[in-house]
């Protein structure tokens, strides 16, 4: 007998979202993936972390993979 379970391979859903088009100089292209990358985010991500902290809306930002470290100072 075949296991008739429905199967949902690769990463789970983030959701309802909606694609946003953007055009870059390539100098910030390049900067924000090599910024994503550090965090360990997409850029998408990445993208979207900076529009919610610019709009207050920082319930919505995806989360960085990296380990926040306390503050030095």
């Amino acid at each position: 007998m075949t296991d008739m379970s429905p199967r949902h391979p690769g990463r789970p859903s983030k959701g309802d979202r909606l694609v946003a088009k953007m055009r870059l100089a390539p100098e910030l292209k390049s900067a924000a993936e090599q910024a994503a990358k550090r965090k360990g985010m997409t850029a998408n991500d990445y993208y979207a972390a900076l529009v919610a902290a610019d709009t207050g809306l920082t319930h919505l930002a995806p989360m960085s993979r990296q380990e926040v470290l306390p503050d030095a100072s």
